[in-house]
């Protein structure tokens, strides 16, 4: 073998192995996961909501007002333009989730009630669903939740008294809610 193809093989190789030590100091990017939707039986003590909700993102605001009731049988949220007009139904009864939009607007509904669910459900109920197996990792203190997937934080989650701020980094945008009335139900 000449010299010149002695040396391109070992350039070759060179390259080769540089590229191989890369790729595993490149972290692949994580693929996007679905946020859980929990079980209305694990949720708070039947109470039903009446919250102003302003969503913040893509360069503009929404603002909302929400009504929940939640009892351990179901879950129901609609949510009414300033107008009145309704721009969102939702009921989950822990098996299926029915949504009805308002006409030519397409929400999420699944991840809205799965973010409602994560701000509001007790600590045990998240941390008995979101398995670390499966890559979850949640942080809770008195003022504040986090969700974490493959160490990267998707929810943020702060209470401050009858308000609460989430930031929802994996879809890039922020939600203040303001609890305007609350009322616990007697089953």
């Amino acid at each position: 073998m000449s010299k010149i193809g002695t040396q391109l093989i070992r350039a070759s190789l060179a390259l080769l192995l540089l590229l191989a030590a890369g790729c595993s100091v490149i972290r692949p990017v994580p693929e996007p996961v679905d946020m859980l939707l929990l079980s209305p039986s694990a949720g708070p003590a039947p109470v039903l909501l009446t919250q102003r909700v302003t969503l913040t993102g893509w360069r503009q605001q929404q603002q909302f007002v929400a009504i929940c009731r939640f009892n351990y049988d179901q879950a129901k949220l609609v949510a009414l333009l300033p107008t009145g007009q309704q721009l969102l139904y939702l009921e989950f009864d822990g098996e299926q989730l029915e949504q009805r939009n308002a006409p030519s607007i397409e929400l999420p509904g699944k991840d809205i009630l799965a973010l409602i669910q994560f701000a509001l459900w007790p600590d045990e109920a998240l941390q008995n669903s979101y398995a670390a197996e499966q890559g979850w990792k949640i942080e809770i203190t008195d003022k504040r939740r986090q969700l974490i997937h493959s160490d990267s934080v998707l929810l943020d989650v702060v209470y401050d008294g009858q308000q609460i701020s989430i930031e929802n980094y994996r879809a890039g945008y922020q939600v203040r809610i303001e609890t305007l009335e609350r009322k616990d139900l007697v089953l």
